[in-house]
């Protein structure tokens, strides 16, 4: 397995994710995955993350868009459904820990609401 430092993106798995979601996309949207992130859609992401044919560089862009949106939602309100979708998340993550530990190494030692929320594993 890769040993990620930190998240790359990659051009193809996002205009891939781009086509399936229809989300926006440009190839001058440097940040694509936090500009296009949507509390709304959470749950859209993670059921796009969970199908098989699913790559592991879509995968690796869809775990930003979830935990960039599911931290604009832990901005506004901390109830049952964030604490249902960060469980979702630190399930997915504590899978995949190999794929996504430049992801994790962002989120969870940055100051960001969802921080201190995130899986609690050995990066």
């Amino acid at each position: 397995m890769k040993n990620h430092c930190q998240f790359i993106p990659d051009q193809k798995a996002r205009k891939s994710l781009a086509k399936k979601l229809s989300l926006k996309f440009d190839e001058s949207m440097q940040d694509w995955e936090y500009e296009i992130a949507d509390s709304n859609r959470v749950a859209e992401f993670i059921e796009e993350y969970d199908k098989p044919e699913t790559t592991d560089k879509e995968k690796e862009s869809l775990m930003e868009m979830i935990i960039d949106s599911t931290n604009d939602i832990f901005n506004k309100n901390n109830n049952v459904e964030t604490e249902e979708l960060l469980f979702l998340i630190n399930e997915r993550l504590t899978k995949s820990i190999d794929l996504h530990k430049g992801t994790l190494n962002y989120w969870k030692f940055n100051d960001f609401e969802i921080s201190k929320r995130l899986a609690n594993v050995e990066i």
